[in-house]
């Protein structure tokens, strides 16, 4: 075996220096040098360990890091009237209304007047100011316009046709006019104050084809007792149904598979579109639906207690709906709102978002870089309208 030598000199006592050589192994050298990569892998491992622990606390316990993305300032403030538009954002400043891209970009404008409001479908605005008229396409090109011979008090846009109701608040006419800009129907209005027209999609018995209604929901003023009424339209045909709901007040009214759902404060009442009620009512006494988000051949709805809307009260608790499906969840902190996405509920805070999938029963936190104080609504892609004092953002949130 090869070795080497090495060599120690010292003094003596005599003056002098004596040498003193011994031998060793060149294999010691490594042996210390393979400890000290060993120790280095240890280490690793214990701060790995570390890392993984941490992440799995803040998994465990519905905490998570990751998830929302960019958040996008709007030109545009708290009281210019902001409504979601598919993937996209309205507002008014009080002459024009402004359309705002995902990214903050305004993607076009259209000056209406002061004092004016919108109302908008999938496709379509309809907007109007004093006795004018507005119908503009989802670009902003103007499909209608016109001096209406009243006043108009509020106006509805729906996928082929919008409708405006002219006069006063008790008689009047409501103006039906199709996609082209052609006046298709007027319908008189008298002994009921008007609270609401809507548009929605069905197939009638006769027909395979899916065609757009119209319904209009007043108060029967012409007895001794108000009622409310629900007529219903096939415009250009003029009406396919009328019936008294009683003493029902309705929110709210959307349609799942072309049936009504007119929601009150006690159930949702169900009918076709020939206005005859088509089954049993859904019982929500002590809720108030907050959301209703179509994904799929899927209706969702989600609702909150009343008693946590009211009185500048929290959200703690939601109720999701769909399908055979009536499941309530609790929120993990205190929000002041809650929406749908295209996947998940999500409760809103000042400082975090909790998200929960629709299947799930458990929300997960994720942490918000700004200060949410009021929540209007959502876009596609999951990216919620926000406000944070005046100021508008848009957030996008995890899937």
């Amino acid at each position: 075996m090869d070795r080497k030598q090495a060599t120690y000199r010292y003094a003596t006592s005599g003056g002098g220096t004596s040498e003193n050589k011994f031998s060793y192994l060149p294999g010691k050298k490594k042996k210390r040098k393979n400890r000290r990569f060993l120790l280095r892998i240890l280490a690793g491992i214990v701060v790995l360990a570390v890392i993984l622990l941490v992440v799995g606390f803040q998994v465990f316990s519905g905490r998570g890091r990751a998830g929302i993305g960019r958040v996008t300032k709007i030109a545009a403030t708290i009281t210019q009237n902001i409504t979601p538009f598919g993937d996209r954002i309205l507002f008014y400043d009080g002459t024009t209304i402004h359309c705002v891209l995902p990214s903050g970009a305004n993607e076009w404008s259209y000056q209406i007047g002061t004092n004016a409001d919108y109302d908008a479908a999938e496709n379509k605005i309809v907007a109007w100011s004093g006795n004018e008229l507005y119908i503009l396409n989802s670009r902003g090109r103007l499909i209608y316009n016109n001096k209406m011979s009243d006043s108009i008090q509020f106006a509805s846009a729906g996928k082929s046709y919008s409708a405006a109701f002219i006069g006063t608040a008790d008689k009047g006419v409501v103006t039906v006019i199709d996609g082209e800009g052609r006046v298709v129907d007027n319908i008189p209005v008298e002994s009921q104050t008007l609270l609401d027209i809507g548009f929605f999609e069905a197939t009638a018995a006769s027909s395979t084809q899916t065609t757009e209604y119209m319904w209009m929901m007043g108060l029967d003023t012409s007895g001794t007792v108000i009622s409310t009424q629900l007529q219903t339209f096939q415009p250009g045909r003029l009406s396919t149904g009328k019936t008294s709901l009683g003493d029902y007040i309705a929110y709210k009214i959307y349609d799942i598979n072309g049936i009504l759902h007119i929601v009150t404060t006690r159930e949702i009442l169900h009918y076709t579109y020939r206005a005859v009620e088509d089954s049993s009512s859904t019982l929500i006494y002590g809720y108030t639906l907050r959301d209703v988000r179509k994904i799929g051949n899927t209706v969702y709805q989600l609702l909150i207690p009343s008693l946590e809307l009211s009185g500048g009260q929290t959200v703690s608790n939601v109720r999701l709906m769909y399908g055979n499906v009536n499941r309530m969840l609790h929120l993990p902190g205190k929000c002041i709102s809650a929406l749908l996405g295209q996947r998940c509920i999500y409760g809103f805070s000042q400082d975090t978002v909790y998200a929960c999938r629709f299947e799930d029963t458990t929300f997960t936190a994720y942490p918000l870089d700004i200060p949410v104080t009021n929540v209007l609504g959502m876009i596609s892609e999951n990216r919620a309208v926000v406000a944070s004092g005046s100021a508008i953002y848009i957030v996008e949130l995890p899937l």
